[in-house]
């Protein structure tokens, strides 16, 4: 490593992995479920309750959005997804009884009708229209006309071509790829779908092992055909055939028990870049737990066989015996610095730039909350950029009775949760932008070991942002959703203080742009605080990735709605909302929800949009929902 530089979050944790729009049963979204010492009940209170009803839950559902979700979804928590640690202590019968208990169903799992398949298999496409994280063409979540098939012009015309329901789901986290006229694209327990873009039929379904929660990124695989390329949550790597889905290898990427995937893989030159993150953040509230040992990383495999070609972790060195909490346990350092998303290729530099997480335990070190440049063929360190030292927190630190493997200090949880994006300005020169869980844009020299550019702080920051999951560029401004949820400031458990130097700041959610050659601000889009009107876990800010075409930025908000903000003044040029009930074109009952997570894909004349976020007791929802220009009446 050449350099280390200090300027001046993972993706915030709590239940499950996948739920479901449960909404269609009638059961009311206010109703808990009753405390009738049921032994559903008892295992609630007994292993649940601490974190789901507590005081400072607000990182965990409480019982109302428990209760909207399937017993499916319950189950899959605990005995994969991110309560899986909790669940490991609960029998099979146990899992079951407080799934059914929270949600008042019976657990079943829903398959497709044979009415949402395609009658004729897929033909063999060629052309790529999004491909990843970022689009798949310069990663900056910008698409120009000739690739999105529309422009800011075309925004009022659009109308719903169908909506698909993905089944017993209440989030929709996975990024389509659009290849041709299909869609590739993931779901919470591991079916990846190969849907019709003109029609919303499937033409097939492959199994994962685990929630597959990235995007699907396409590239050249064995012998060179097509490949959809992509991870689950349990760190299983798949290669599969683009067309048939038909599976061409596989591979793992974790070592550590609690390593989980999160993220969106990369894909280029003949490579696969898996990042790693890690659910010890969630482990580390048990008191007697050991505290910590995972750290964050990335994976490289060859695409042609899913050879492990590299793996670079984050805090290289073993964690060694520091001290003890107030219980007895040991604690361990260094560890933590998750990568929560996706990486993003340099190919002209040869680099590879991820964004890191917080520390679990103290001392901390420079990898944490920062940007790092990794060789791509090698994965060695190039230069690290952090944009705030000493930042070290757990799960442990919200909860008020087992707080004993907090960090003291506890830190404000101020991650880079989202992909940094490389951005060509108009002048020809180039700057690495990404925005941190504080409130700060940070645009970075490639050219110069990431030497500071300039910085902006446009929020408060907190936990769930700040800049929460993204921002994009067209090259002459970035737009940059900030969150500033008021509720998510962390407070250290030992001595109540914020641990966030700016907490006395007011909030100061929207929709921002900044120019490019001082990071300016140029104008910002407020929310709109009239639309919740009281409805349960409605929220009116901008926490998922946009998305940027000509003339306009599509953001998505807590609150439902798909908005497009003009690039030139942040006027709304077109406003949907999502979190309603829609029939869907496979037959499963659909609602949406909370717009959250990844950004909409704008593609070949569509603009294909995730509805429903169930974490964080925000909206749950099961849908992606397809838009198309609404074709020109014949004159008379």
């Amino acid at each position: 490593m050449r350099k280390l530089r200090i300027a001046s979050v993972a993706i915030a944790l709590s239940v499950p992995a996948g739920s479901t729009a449960a909404q269609e049963s009638g059961r009311a979204l206010l109703t808990p479920p009753p405390m009738d010492g049921s032994p559903g009940h008892t295992i609630y209170t007994a292993s649940c309750a601490e974190c789901h009803s507590g005081e400072r839950a607000a990182r965990a559902p409480g019982l109302t959005t428990l209760g909207t979700m399937t017993p499916r979804a319950v189950v899959s928590s605990l005995e994969g997804g991110r309560m899986r640690r909790h669940g490991e202590q609960l029998t099979p019968e146990e899992r079951r009884a407080v799934a059914e208990w929270l949600t008042g169903e019976t657990l079943v799992e829903t398959r497709l009708p044979s009415s949402a398949f395609c009658a004729s298999p897929p033909e063999r496409a060629v052309a790529v229209h999004w491909s990843g994280w970022g689009g798949g063409a310069g990663e900056t979540g910008f698409v120009d006309a000739s690739r999105a098939g529309l422009t800011a012009a075309d925004l009022p015309n659009l109308e719903l071509a169908w909506a698909f329901g993905f089944p017993d789901a209440s989030q929709v986290r996975s990024k389509p790829a659009v290849i041709g006229d299909r869609i590739l694209v993931g779901s919470a327990y591991g079916e990846v779908y190969s849907i019709d873009l003109e029609t919303g039929c499937v033409h097939w379904v492959f199994a994962a092992d685990a929630a597959v929660r990235g995007a699907i990124a396409i590239g050249d695989g064995p012998g060179g055909e097509q490949t959809a390329f992509f991870a689950d949550f349990g760190t299983n790597v798949y290669a599969i055939d683009a067309a048939s889905g038909a599976l061409r290898w596989r591979g793992t990427a974790g070592t550590h028990s609690d390593h989980v995937v999160t993220g969106s893989v990369a894909v280029h030159d003949g490579r696969v870049f898996v990042p790693l993150s890690s659910m010890e953040i969630l482990t580390a509230g048990n008191p007697i737990y050991e505290c910590c040992t995972s750290a964050g990383g990335v994976v490289a495999f060859t695409t042609e066989a899913g050879e492990q070609l590299w793996a670079f972790m984050t805090v290289p060195e073993t964690p060694r015996h520091v001290g003890e909490n107030e219980v007895g346990a040991r604690v361990l350092a260094p560890s933590g610095a998750p990568v929560w998303s996706s990486p993003t290729v340099d190919a002209a530099r040869g680099l590879l730039y991820i964004g890191t997480g917080e520390n679990y335990t103290r001392p901390t070190t420079g990898a944490s909350d920062a940007i790092i440049a990794l060789d791509v063929a090698t994965g060695t360190a190039v230069w690290t950029f952090q944009g705030r030292e000493g930042d070290a927190w757990n799960m442990a630190c919200q909860t008020p009775r087992n707080f004993q493997n907090c960090p003291d200090p506890s830190g404000p949880d101020h991650d880079f949760g989202m992909a940094p994006i490389l951005v060509t300005r108009e002048d020809g020169s180039q700057i690495l932008v990404a925005g941190q869980k504080s409130g700060m844009v940070w645009a970075l020299d490639p050219d110069a070991d990431g030497e500071l550019v300039w910085a902006r702080r446009i929020g408060k920051g907190s936990a769930l942002g700040g800049i929460h999951w993204g921002l994009v560029s067209d090259g002459r401004r970035a737009y940059v959703p900030n969150v500033d949820h008021a509720f998510a400031v962390m407070v250290d458990p030992r001595t109540g203080v914020s641990a966030q130097a700016n907490s006395e700041d007011p909030p100061a959610p929207g929709v921002y742009a900044l120019e490019l050659s001082a990071g300016e601000v140029l104008w910002r889009a407020e929310p709109d605080l009239t639309v919740c009107q009281g409805r349960p876990g409605c929220m009116p800010y901008f926490s998922a990735a946009p998305t940027a075409i000509e003339g306009a930025v599509l953001a998505g908000s807590l609150d439902g709605h798909l908005r497009a903000y003009s690039t030139e003044d942040g006027s709304v040029l077109w406003d949907v909302d999502t979190a309603r009930e829609f029939e869907t074109v496979n037959g499963v009952p659909g609602r949406g929800g909370a717009l959250d997570g990844p950004g909409p894909v704008v593609a070949h004349g569509y603009v294909l949009v995730n509805s429903g976020y169930d974490l964080f007791s925000q909206m749950p929802g099961n849908l992606l929902l397809a838009y198309r220009i609404r074709p020109q009446e014949p004159s008379p």
